[in-house]
């Protein structure tokens, strides 16, 4: 590998011009490439047509449409890969992150999960902010605002931006659509800039509107985001609506104020996270990265199942390569590995796509072939398992009790038995005749699965992955759940449990609001769930619906005799009082 003073010529690939700007004043030579995703692109024959031999290739993801590249293996430098949405695409990134040597994630704590779905070295390299002057606040004639998308798709933020236009009538205004020049024009005219991420991750806008001397109104998204700006002098963090609403009311009455966060956190943008910065930190890993990249005999392999993860999803799948094509790549990739064991992530994702396409047979015949095997490590028999299993539901595995009769109950029956045995090969715990439900497999499941469980060789929720129960196998606890769901919609344990598995991932509030209403129809009078619905809500920036839902669950707790112990849960959520108070205003 060169040294960091040898990588002087660079070929990028979907770079931001910022970036590549960056790298030519610290002196680098750059080809910037940015190919139109459709095809998959062959990297050698490009540079070969450029006549450009880099020391070092970065790709950088490409939102919306996806570019793959191939022929990495062919060349002798630094390979680097920056995921910027591995929250939303790990599950087809962490298998094309083996074509390079080094992967950064804008994500630090999917760092881990990458690795567990198959990454090699990963690094954190969180995204930067544009470069703006900084314009005082007796120039911005706004006192809030938001950029983002809004609609059905992204609840929490719509009901963000319902509850400021009606604390700050006239102060706040709320876009969608804008381009990139046109976003910080607003950004440069606006004093607070309340923060949402989609899952919990540490979004763009926080550095788009920091780098514009924005106050970020930013949610609790704990240790990660601290690290970047500095809470209470760089930003201001609101663990709830109340807190949100408090803040942004007191800033708009106090500018001054405003004005000195906004400048620390601009500060801090031309101090630490401009695109100079991190060029620099790119050219530092690439000093120290090995030779860690897939070579001849196994690009095409993670190459094919990337596309097989893509395909799966349901997305855009680079090249036009078809479901057959990938189908038939996997089957000649699907050849015993060096020790002369099967390859199992190869079998896995031939199951899966064979899922997809609706090959039916060629289902039947993998799962003879592995229920014959002597092993099976845990990714392909819970793959496995959810197949033989997908088999007896049909169709639509919502009318699975429909097809309970006759020769459906007789498939039912088969499929479930075979499912059951490839779950005890992954030592998934079920009772001596095996489960007499599907649900009761798939809850034993995610209980082998789920963080609880004393293996710790369990997958992750795959990032990204929009998991439809009446297609697609599941590969996680929460997939489990989410079919289990889709199966019995109002069973109450398979709801609690769901309950219980959002409630340890960061962003999924607005998900885990519909569970725990669905619950609360359920199991009525369980003051528990109600304080949990009302507390969700908060976090969602819906105040009315929360406070509603607390009082219900006080109610309901004194109907009990619980008093005591409500108050003592909601003292353990609320250290502030903040929510406290506010419920006893609103009951007074």
């Amino acid at each position: 590998m060169p040294p960091m003073d040898r990588c002087k010529r660079l070929c990028l690939i979907h770079v931001d011009a910022a970036l590549s700007d960056a790298f030519s004043a610290l002196g680098c030579e750059v080809l910037c490439l940015s190919p139109e995703p459709g095809a998959v692109l062959d990297l050698p024959a490009e540079l070969s047509r450029h006549g450009f031999a880099p020391d070092l290739v970065l790709q950088q993801e490409c939102l919306g449409l996806r570019q793959l590249v191939h022929g990495l293996h062919e060349l002798d430098c630094v390979r680097l890969f920056w995921a910027r949405d591995p929250h939303l695409n790990s599950f087809w990134q962490a298998a094309y992150a083996r074509l390079f040597d080094l992967t950064f994630s804008t994500q630090q704590r999917w760092l881990t999960d990458l690795r567990t779905l198959g990454a090699g070295q990963t690094l954190h390299l969180p995204w930067y902010a544009p470069q703006e002057p900084f314009t005082p606040f007796a120039e911005r004639q706004r006192v809030a605002g938001f950029v983002g998308r809004l609609g059905h798709s992204r609840p929490a933020r719509t009901w963000l931006v319902e509850l400021l236009r009606e604390a700050l009538p006239g102060g706040f205004e709320a876009c969608e659509d804008l381009d990139f020049h046109a976003m910080l024009a607003f950004y440069r005219t606006t004093r607070l800039a309340p923060n949402e991420s989609i899952t919990g991750e540490v979004n763009f806008r926080l550095f788009e509107a920091a780098g514009c001397g924005c106050v970020v109104l930013a949610q609790d998204l704990g240790e990660e985001q601290a690290a970047l700006f500095e809470p209470g002098r760089e930003m201001i963090v609101c663990a709830d609506a109340l807190e949100l609403l408090d803040a942004a009311q007191m800033l708009a009455a106090r500018p001054r104020l405003a004005e000195a966060l906004g400048r620390a956190a601009w500060e801090r943008v031309q101090a630490h996270h401009l695109p100079l910065a991190r060029a620099q930190r790119i050219l530092e890993a690439a000093a120290n990265a090995t030779r860690q990249g897939a070579d001849a005999s196994q690009s095409r392999r993670w190459l094919a199942l990337t596309q097989a993860g893509l395909l799966e999803a349901g997305r855009f799948v680079p090249g036009g390569t078809s479901g057959h094509d990938i189908a038939q790549a996997l089957r000649e990739l699907d050849v015993p590995l060096p020790s002369g064991e099967p390859d199992e992530l190869v079998l896995a994702a031939r199951l899966r796509v064979a899922n997809a396409l609706g090959h039916r047979a060629e289902t039947i015949e993998l799962l003879a072939r592995c229920r014959e095997a002597a092993s099976l490590g845990l990714p392909l028999a819970l793959t496995c398992s959810m197949a033989a299993l997908r088999l007896s539901l049909g169709a639509n595995p919502a009318n699975h009790r429909q097809e309970q009769t006759g020769d459906g109950q007789e498939l039912l029956g088969h499929g479930l038995a075979l499912a059951s045995h490839f779950a005890r090969r992954a030592d998934v715990a079920l009772p001596e005749g095996g489960p007499a439900h599907p649900v009761a497999l798939l809850l034993a499941w995610a209980e082998r699965l789920g963080p609880d469980s004393p293996r710790q060789d369990s997958p992750p929720r795959r990032g990204g992955f929009s998991f439809e129960p009446a297609h697609h196998l599941p590969a996680s606890a929460m997939e489990c759940l989410f079919l289990a769901t889709a199966l019995e919609p109002g069973d109450v344990d398979v709801l609690r449990r769901l309950d219980a598995a959002y409630a340890l991932e960061p962003g999924n509030d607005a998900l885990r609001l519909g569970a725990l209403s669905e619950l609360g129809l359920r199991a009525r009078g369980d003051w528990r769930v109600g304080l949990a619905t009302g507390l969700c809500d908060l976090r969602v920036f819906r105040p009315g619906a929360g406070l509603s839902e607390l009082s219900l669950a006080a109610a309901d707790a004194q109907a009990r005799g619980e008093t005591e112990a409500f108050a003592l849960a909601l003292a353990a959520a609320d250290p502030s009082g903040r929510i406290r108070r506010a419920l006893a205003a609103a009951n007074a």
